[in-house]
Parts: C-alpha cells; sequence; structure tokens
C-alpha cells in the first residue's frame, strides 16, 4: 500500500501541509525582519541544494532503466561527486563567515551550508529510491523528517529556550534534510557507494543527460534568490518578510507537481524503451489531466477558503494574501506546462528548457536592471507582478517547444494511436 504511486503523493501532500504547518508557527512568532531573513536563508538553501552540475537530473534518468551493477556505479560516482561539491560548500561558509558582523549569521550560515549540501543528497536519494520503486521508504523516511522539523519549533516559545527566533527557524529548516539522509543510510533505504570513484566515461554520459535540464533548475532558484536580494536591498527586510506568505505559497503549491512527475517520469520512460506509444500517450494525458484538476482545486480553495482561513489563525497577515494573488495567474500557467515540459527530459532534448528558462533569468536581470540604473525601485506588487509575467512567459515557450518537439515526436501527442 505505501509503495503505491497514490500514497507516495498522498504522503507527499500530507508533509507539504506540516510545510505549511511550520510555515504558520514561524508567522506567529517571527517579526517581519525575521521572516525576510528566514526567507533568503531558504532560496540560499534551495539554491545550494541544486549545485549538482547535472548529476541529479542526469543519474536519474540512467537509474530508470539501470541494471544492478550499472547503477551501484552511477552511485559510487554520483557521491564521489558530491564529497567534491560538499567540501566546495564548506569552503564557502568559511569564506562568507569572515564578511558577516554577527556570530548569529555565521551560525545561520554554518547551518544553510549543511543544510544545502544534505538536501543535494536527499534529492538524491528520493530520486533513487523513487527509481527502484521504494516508495514507502521514501515515505516513512520524508514524513519523519518534517515531523523532527516541527518538534524544533518547540524551541521558539519562552520559557523553553533563550536562543534567537530566527536561528531556530534556520534549525528547523535544516533538521528536515540533515535527518532524511541519516535516516535513509541508517535503514539501507537508500544505496550506499562501494568505492568512490570517478570514472570519465560515466560522467561524460550523466552529465550530458543532466547537465542541461540542471541549468534549467538552477535558473528557477537564481531567479529567486535575484528577486529576494532585490527587495533586500532596495526595500529592507521588513517588506522582503512582508512577502513570506507568497513564498510560502509558492514552494507549497509545486511540491505536488513534482511529486507526481516524479512518480509518472519512471512509467513514461519504460514505456518509450519498449515502443510502446500509446501508453506514452496515455501516461501523458493522465499526468496533464492531474496537474489540471490540482490547479483547479487549488484556484477554487484560494478564492473561496484562503481569507476565511487565514483571518481565523493568522488574521494580521490576511492583507499580504494580496502578493498571492498577484502571483498565482502565472504560477498555474507554469504548473500546467510542466507535463508537456516532460516530453524534453524523457528524449533527452532540452533545447526548449534553455530557451523558456534562460528567457525567466534575463527578463528578471533585465526588469531590476532597468530599476536599478533609472532609479525607479519596483514596489512588492511590482515584485510579484513581473514574477506572474515572467512564469507565463516561460510557461508559453514550454509549450511551444513541446509542440514542436512532437511533431518529430508523435508519441508525445496527446492521443492514442
Amino acid at each position: 500500500m505505501m509503495n503505491s504511486r497514490a500514497a507516495f503523493v498522498a504522503v507527499g501532500l500530507g508533509v507539504s501541509v506540516l510545510t505549511l504547518l511550520r510555515g504558520v508557527v514561524l508567522m506567529t512568532v517571527l517579526a517581519y525582519d525575521d521572516l525576510g531573513l528566514v526567507a533568503l536563508v531558504q532560496s540560499v538553501i534551495l539554491f545550494s541544494g541544486l549545485m549538482h552540475f547535472g548529476l541529479l537530473n542526469g543519474g536519474y534518468r540512467l537509474l530508470c532503466h539501470a541494471g544492478p551493477g550499472y547503477k551501484q556505479r552511477i552511485i559510487d560516482l554520483a557521491y564521489t561527486g558530491f564529497g567534491t561539491i560538499g567540501a566546495v560548500m564548506a569552503l564557502a561558509a568559511v569564506i562568507l563567515s569572515f564578511w558577516l558582523d554577527t556570530d548569529l549569521y555565521r551560525v545561520i550560515a554554518g547551518l544553510a551550508a549543511i543544510a544545502g549540501f544534505c538536501t543535494l543528497v536527499r534529492s538524491w536519494m528520493t530520486n533513487e529510491m523513487v527509481a527502484a520503486g521504494r516508495l514507502g521508504a521514501v515515505n516513512m523516511i520524508n514524513a519523519s523528517s518534517m515531523l523532527a522539523s516541527l518538534a524544533v519549533l518547540v524551541l521558539l516559545y519562552s520559557g523553553v529556550s533563550s536562543i534567537d527566533p530566527a536561528l531556530v527557524a534556520v534549525m528547523a529548516m535544516a533538521v528536515q534534510p540533515v535527518l532524511f539522509v541519516t535516516l535513509s543510510w541508517a535503514t539501507g533505504a537508500a544505496l550506499k557507494p562501494r568505492r568512490f570513484k570517478m570514472s570519465r566515461r560515466l560522467a561524460g554520459i550523466i552529465f550530458s543527460a543532466g547537465f542541461t535540464l540542471f541549468l534549467t533548475g538552477i535558473a528557477i532558484q537564481l531567479m529567486n534568490l535575484m528577486e529576494r536580494s532585490y527587495v533586500l536591498s532596495e526595500l529592507g527586510l521588513e517588506p522582503l518578510g512582508r512577502l513570506y506568505l507568497a513564498f510560502l505559497f509558492v514552494t507549497l503549491f509545486q511540491l505536488a507537481p513534482n511529486l507526481i512527475q516524479q512518480v509518472f517520469l519512471p512509467n513514461i520512460v519504460k514505456h518509450r524503451k519498449a515502443r510502446d506509444a500509446a501508453g506514452v500517450s496515455r501516461e501523458l494525458r493522465h499526468l496533464l489531466a492531474i496537474t489540471v484538476g490540482y490547479s483547479l482545486a487549488a484556484i477554487i480553495a484560494l478564492w473561496l477558503l484562503a481569507e476565511p482561513l487565514l483571518g481565523l489563525v493568522l488574521p494580521q497577515y490576511v492583507a499580504d494574501l494580496h502578493w498571492v494573488y498577484l502571483i498565482m495567474p502565472g504560477l498555474i500557467a507554469f504548473t500546467l506546462s510542466s507535463p508537456f515540459a516532460l516530453t524534453f527530459n524523457v528524449v533527452i532534448d532540452y533545447t526548449w528548457y534553455v530557451v523558456a528558462y534562460g528567457a525567466g533569468v534575463l527578463l528578471t536581470i533585465g526588469a531590476f536592471g532597468v530599476a536599478l540604473l533609472a532609479d525607479t525601485p519596483f514596489s512588492l506588487d511590482g515584485v510579484m507582478i513581473l514574477r506572474s509575467a515572467i512564469y507565463t512567459a516561460m510557461a508559453v515557450l514550454l509549450v511551444i517547444g513541446w509542440w514542436r518537439l512532437s511533431r518529430r515526436y508523435p508519441e508525445f501527442r496527446l492521443r492514442g494511436r
């Protein structure tokens, strides 16, 4: 039961609810400036967790159909790469600590480096376990690590500890990936490396399959980091904190579609390898139907329930829903384009990924650059409208790319053969 695709998605959604609960707790205790710091640190963690240079994407693509011996070679190479990446992250944290002016910020920088590295390894472990069909293990470990993260939040309340609230928030974020990695190894759920070895030929295959997709993944986090850095430098830490609700919503909203795609990708790859065009088309239609249903449910829930529920739990943040509403149209468009974009990953042709995500980065740089040069800063409304527009532009380009690619690969058209 726990190994079914439905259970995997259900547990993933449950973890999303717990992530929402964590965000609500932080919003009840932290001031806006602390929330701004947390939002910035979270962006750094996620950005660091994507610094795999294609190892995750290419490795996962190969793991979906690799035999036992080949799979172990991939895992050995992956952890060899992680060791190198981890050393670079540690060095970066040490160098950064010399630029920070308080011990609190230095500790937070260290925790962010650890959390970023473990987020990277957690993503690999999740991919490896999903590709092997060990969905039950992912479910149990994911839920356990999230519950531990929530438990750390007890330290926020007076009488329990005197630790700085912002530091507690970062600790709670760091515990989740650290514990996930620890439990995955301790229980044997994730395969361990047998030796550390870098095969140039295998590395070439993996990186050729994953490097371009890595660039697209890092593009989103780069846009997030630029956006938050711009707000921090031009408007301040407190205004950045006022966008925390919108950031939290975007993060939670994207979790379910990402989980669903993780589940569907191995089957689509297997159908295509078996030259089962009808199976490929069927799986893609099912994925699109689920994504459309999810998006409609989210729109209805946001329209009917968001304000009343937030008014009951966190009435002081009801006004901040304004920025959620501004980013929602583009976010929906971007989410609906994701099933089409999965085609690029299956056929390992990432041209349109590069076009769409490259356009997103260039538009972000261009918009903020012009605002800085003209000395006409964006308001918070402008920042959210800009992000929504960029999401929409990227979605249009991704769908155009799918349409062009489906002319060469008719199995990806949304009809049976």
